[in-house]
C-alpha cells in the first residue's frame, strides 16, 4: 500500500513523459532533494516489476518507465481509491476541522497554501483562518509554532523532538490505548506497525521487562513515528553533554539492541542520536527487569519525602506502608526522566482516578509539591494521576475494614429504658454501631470531648452543647427514627459539614470566577476565611482542575486553612465552563487546619455523589434546602 507522498510522486511522474530532476520534484512536493532521492528508492521497491519501474539517469534525473499500461493504470487507480478511503475525515464541526488541519500540517514538512487547506476542509477561506487560530494555540502549548511565508503558505516549525511528541499525543488522543494500530498509513503501514508491535513485545518478553499495555503502546507509537521521520531524513538533535550522559546509561545498550532488531526487520538505519532518543523512551518507562534490585532503579528518598508531606498536610499516615514506598520509588525515576526530556505522558485513567479516588488524588497533588520542593520538578497532571494510583492502593490497604460508628447513647429515663434502647440498636445495626457508653445528659455537658462519632439521644440536645452530630429518637424506636438512623449509617457523619447557611441553590452565575468569588465573599463576610483563601483556591486549580465530570467541581485550597470544616455548596441554573468541562454542581471544600480527624469517610461521600450522574441530577433539581437535604441523605 503506497504511502500518500509516494502516491503523489507516482501520480506526478505518470503525467510527465520527460526526465525530471530531483530539484524540480522537490519543489513540486515541497520537500528536500534528499527526501526525493530516498522516496525514489522506496517507490522503485514498491512498484510491481511487471507494471512499471523508476529509471534514474545520472546528471539528468528520474523518469517513470511503464511496462504494461493496463496493469499500471489499474494499480494507480486502486492506490488512489485506497488513499481516498484513508483520508476521509469528518470535518463538519470546528473541532473536527481543527483536528483535520493539524493532521495535514503534522504529516507534511513542506508548506500548505491556505486555499488548499480550505478546500481540504470544504470551508471558506475566512473559516479556515479562524480554525487556524485554535491550531496555533494547541501547537504553542507544545512549543511549536505556525510559520507563514508569502507565496508558499504555512507550516509547523519547532524542534524535531517537539514535533514527535506532539504527533504521539495527537494520534493517541484519537485512538485510546485499546486500539493499538490507530496511526495513519501516512506515518506507517499496517504491516510495519504489526512488525514494530511484535518486535517490542518480543524484546520486552525476552528481557523480562515489566511494562503495562499502555507503556508498550506508547513505545510502539513513538517508534513508528521515529521510523517515519528517519525515512524522511528528519532526525532529533541532542546537546553533546546530554548525548554523552545518555550513552553512559544502562538503557542505551538496551536501546541499541532494540533498534538493531528494528533495523533488520524494517530495513531502516538508526543513527546514534536516534538510539539515544530510543534510550530516553526506555528510561521513561518502568522497565524494571527481574533480578535487578528494585531500590537501585528507584528513588526511595524522594518517595519517603512524598509520604512524609502527605502525613504532615493531611494526617494520612502511610509511613509504614513498605509497598507504597517501593511502588512510588520505582515509579518516580521514569517520571523524572520524562520531565527532564520533555516527554509527553498519557494517562487514560486520569478522569476516573479524579472522580472515584478524590482523596488519593488530593494526596498525590500534595506529594507533587514535595517533588517540586525537593528536586525542583513540577509534575504534570497525568503524572500526578499515576502517583494517585499508588496512594489509592495504600489507602485501600490502610482502610479499617468494617469500622463501626462509635456512638454515645444519651437517655434520661433510667437504666431499664436505656438498656432496652441499647439492645434494640445493637440488634438493628450489629455491624455498623459500636455503643461505647450510655450516659445521662449532665455527663455529656460536663465533658466536652468524647471519642465518638455520633450521639443518639432520647432528649433534645442543642447544637451548641456538642460538636458531634446528634440524632433524636424516642425510647421505643419507631419507623421514622429507624429511617433517620439508617440514613445516617448510609451517608455517615459527614452530614454535619453541610449547613443551610452555606447551601446556595439555582444560582445564576456565569463563570468559574463568578462562582468562586461569590462563595469566597460569603465565607469572608462570616469571618470563616481570610484574605488569601481565594488565591490559595486558584493556586490549587492551577496544579490540576478540580472538575471531576458529571457536572461536578470540588474546588479547595491546597492546604487546610480554616477553623471549621465546611462544604459550601452552589448549584447553577445553567452549566458553566470549568477548565474545559461543563459544571453545574460546585462544592467548595473548607478543611479545618491542624485537625487530627481522618477525612477518608468525607471523601467517600463525595465520591458517592460524583460517580453517579443520577445523584447529581436529583441534587441539581432541588429548589430548597429541605429538598436538597432529603435527596442528600437518600443517596
Amino acid at each position: 500500500m503506497l504511502q500518500p507522498r509516494l502516491l503523489e510522486l507516482l501520480t506526478f511522474l505518470s503525467s510527465e513523459s520527460r526526465t525530471m530532476t530531483a530539484d524540480e520534484l522537490a519543489k513540486k512536493l515541497a520537500v528536500s532533494e534528499r527526501t526525493i532521492r530516498s522516496d525514489m528508492k522506496l517507490l522503485h521497491q514498491e512498484l510491481p516489476a511487471d507494471h512499471a519501474r523508476i529509471e534514474s539517469i545520472r546528471g539528468r534525473g528520474y523518469r517513470l518507465i511503464v511496462i504494461d499500461e493496463k496493469l499500471f493504470q489499474a494499480y494507480l487507480q486502486e492506490a488512489i481509491r485506497k488513499k481516498q478511503e484513508r483520508l476521509y475525515t469528518r470535518v463538519e464541526t470546528p473541532a473536527e476541522r481543527v483536528n483535520h488541519l493539524l493532521q495535514l500540517l503534522l504529516l507534511s514538512d513542506g508548506f500548505y497554501k491556505m486555499e488548499d487547506l480550505a478546500q481540504a476542509c470544504f470551508v471558506s477561506f475566512p473559516t479556515v483562518q479562524s480554525d487556524l487560530k485554535q491550531v496555533r494555540q494547541l501547537l504553542r502549548e507544545s512549543g511549536l509554532e505556525l510559520e507563514k511565508k508569502p507565496k508558499y503558505g504555512i507550516r509547523i516549525v519547532g524542534t524535531e523532538t517537539e514535533k514527535r511528541y506532539f504527533l504521539s499525543s495527537f494520534f493517541s488522543m484519537r485512538t485510546g490505548w485499546q486500539k493499538a494500530y490507530g496511526l495513519p498509513d501516512a506515518i506507517i503501514s499496517e504491516t510495519d506497525i504489526h512488525h514494530v508491535h511484535d518486535i517490542v513485545h518480543k524484546y520486552v518478553t525476552d528481557n523480562q521487562m515489566m511494562l503495562s499495555d499502555v507503556a508498550v503502546q506508547n513505545l510502539v507509537t513513538h517508534i513508528a513515528i521515529a521510523c517515519k521521520r528517519i525515512r524522511d531524513e528528519q532526525y532529533v538533535e541532542l546537546a553533546p553533554d546530554a548525548m554523552q550522559d545518555i550513552i553512559q546509561q544502562p538503557a542505551f545498550r538496551e536501546a541499541a539492541q532494540l533498534t538493531a532488531m528494528l533495523e533488520a526487520e524494517l530495513h531502516i538505519f538508526f543513527p546514534q542520536v536516534e538510539v539515544a532518543y530510543m534510550t530516553i523512551h526506555l528510561m521513561g518507562t518502568e522497565y524494571a527487569a527481574k533480578g535487578i534490585l528494585e531500590d537501585k532503579l528507584g528513588m526511595p528518598e524522594l518517595a519517603a519525602a512524598i509520604i512524609a508531606r502527605i502525613y504532615d498536610k493531611t494526617g494520612l499516615d502511610l509511613r509504614q506502608d513498605e509497598e507504597l514506598l517501593k511502588g512510588l520509588s520505582i515509579h518516580l525515576k521514569p517520571a523524572v526522566h520524562r520531565h527532564m526530556y520533555g516527554m509527553n505522558v498519557r494517562n487514560p485513567l486520569l478522569e476516573d482516578i479524579k472522580r472515584h479516588y478524590p482523596l488519593a488524588f488530593e494526596a498525590a497533588v500534595i506529594g507533587a509539591c514535595a517533588v517540586e520542593k525537593v528536586i525542583g520538578i513540577q509534575l504534570a497532571e497525568e503524572e500526578i494521576g499515576y502517583l494517585a494510583l499508588h496512594i489509592g492502593a495504600a489507602l485501600e490497604r490502610n482502610t479499617q475494614k468494617g469500622r463501626k460508628i462509635r456512638c454515645l447513647l444519651v437517655c434520661a429515663s433510667g437504666i431499664g429504658s436505656a438498656q432496652l434502647l441499647r439492645y434494640k440498636l445493637h440488634s438493628l445495626f450489629p455491624d455498623k454501631l459500636d455503643i461505647i457508653d450510655t450516659i445521662e445528659y449532665y455527663r455529656l455537658i460536663r465533658k466536652k470531648e468524647w471519642e465518638a462519632d455520633l450521639i443518639i439521644s432520647t432528649i433534645p440536645i442543642e447544637a451548641e452543647t456538642t460538636s458531634l452530630p446528634v440524632i433524636h429518637v424516642p425510647v421505643i424506636l419507631d419507623k421514622e427514627a429507624i429511617a433517620k438512623l439508617e440514613a445516617f449509617m448510609h451517608f455517615g457523619k459527614e452530614i454535619r459539614y453541610i449547613k443551610p447557611a452555606y447551601v446556595f441553590l439555582q444560582q445564576e452565575l456565569e463563570s468559574k470566577e463568578e462562582v468562586l468569588t461569590f462563595l469566597n465573599d460569603v465565607l469572608k463576610s462570616d469571618g470563616k476565611v481570610g484574605e488569601k483563601f481565594l488565591t490559595a483556591v486558584y493556586e490549587r486549580e492551577s496544579m490540576a482542575p478540580t472538575c471531576f465530570g458529571n457536572s461536578v467541581a470540588v474546588p479547595h485550597p491546597l492546604e487546610a486553612s480554616v477553623d471549621e470544616t465546611l462544604w459550601v455548596i452552589c448549584t447553577l441554573k445553567k452549566p458553566i465552563d470549568w477548565s474545559g468541562k461543563q459544571v453545574r454542581f460546585v462544592c467548595l471544600l473548607c478543611i479545618e487546619k491542624e485537625s487530627d480527624e481522618d477525612f477518608t469517610d468525607m471523601y467517600q461521600q463525595l465520591v458517592r455523589i460524583i460517580e453517579q450522574p443520577t445523584h447529581v441530577q436529583r441534587l441539581l433539581e432541588a429548589h430548597s434546602y429541605e429538598e436538597f437535604h432529603e435527596v442528600l441523605i437518600s443517596i
